[in-house]
């Protein structure tokens, strides 16, 4: 019983992705295909298939490397439009399908060759990579930090002083590619490029914290919070990086700053 189920919705998946994808397939098949008549069995229209339907369709039905290579045999047929690789990917983003969402960015970046597209596709590489690797999927995460290096290559490529991108490429270094030092170096530059740049100050403020430098951690909590005075969550890092030392004082200090600055920002809402 199993295997009839597997055999019609493979047939039904072949079917449906010709429909959509590959208009005119039957008339440029040869003479040897057979005729339908077609008043007593009429052929569906190809645009009866919508781009929504047929994702919503797959990413409904399948899930893993199966629903990934469905994604990646439309995304390598080049009549796809570009809007059906962002639908997929809006598509498979509520579906919290991270990695797969990213092949639909890989493969419109391919065809596009927009920065943004390459980046957006990094971005949800390692967004997935981190969710796989909590649930101890080491293959799929290695996948995905691969395709993100891959995606931070080639935006960098066509700017190399595309800030999120160097920034993106920090993460890779300090979390997959084993060269914290590498990130450092990296941030250093970034931070010449834009010293204003919260995501740059923000991933130092991390790495400091990770290697347990809480004094120059607090250092950059400071300059951070000098360039958003009013957002508490800087207030609240501070505070907790004042708890790491043990200076009971200071925490309680941010946290409370943290705390009326919150309320304040709600008021005005």
């Amino acid at each position: 019983m199993n295997t009839r189920i597997l055999v019609i919705s493979a047939a039904a998946f072949a079917l449906l992705f010709l429909g959509l994808f590959i208009p005119g397939y039957n008339s440029s098949t040869g003479s040897s295909e057979v005729k339908v008549n077609q008043k007593e069995n009429p052929a569906p229209a190809v645009d009866a298939y919508r781009p929504d339907e047929y994702f919503r369709y797959v990413l409904g039905t399948f899930r893993g490397s199966f629903a990934q290579n469905a994604a990646m045999l439309a995304m390598r047929n080049k009549v796809t439009p570009l809007d059906s690789l962002t639908l997929g990917s809006k598509l498979a983003r509520e579906n919290e399908l991270l990695g797969l969402s990213g092949f639909y960015l890989y493969w419109k970046a391919r065809r596009s060759g927009v920065l943004n597209d390459y980046y957006e596709a990094a971005v949800d590489f390692i967004r997935a990579a981190s969710v796989s690797g909590m649930k101890h999927q080491d293959k799929a995460a290695a996948t995905e930090w691969s395709y993100s290096k891959i995606c931070l290559d080639s935006a960098l490529r066509i700017n190399p002083k595309h800030l999120p991108s160097r920034n993106a490429l920090v993460a890779y270094y300090s979390e997959f590619g084993g060269e914290p030092m590498k990130g450092v170096a990296l941030l250093k530059e970034n931070e010449q490029l834009d010293s204003s740049d919260l995501e740059t100050q923000y991933l130092y403020l991390s790495l400091l914290k990770k290697a347990g430098e809480l004094d120059k951690a607090i250092l950059r909590c400071q300059k951070i919070i000098s360039l958003q005075p009013q957002n508490p969550e800087f207030l609240y890092e501070m505070s907790g990086l004042y708890g790491m030392k043990g200076d009971s004082l200071n925490a309680k200090l941010y946290l409370d700053l943290a705390i009326k600055t919150q309320r304040s920002g709600l008021g005005n809402n």
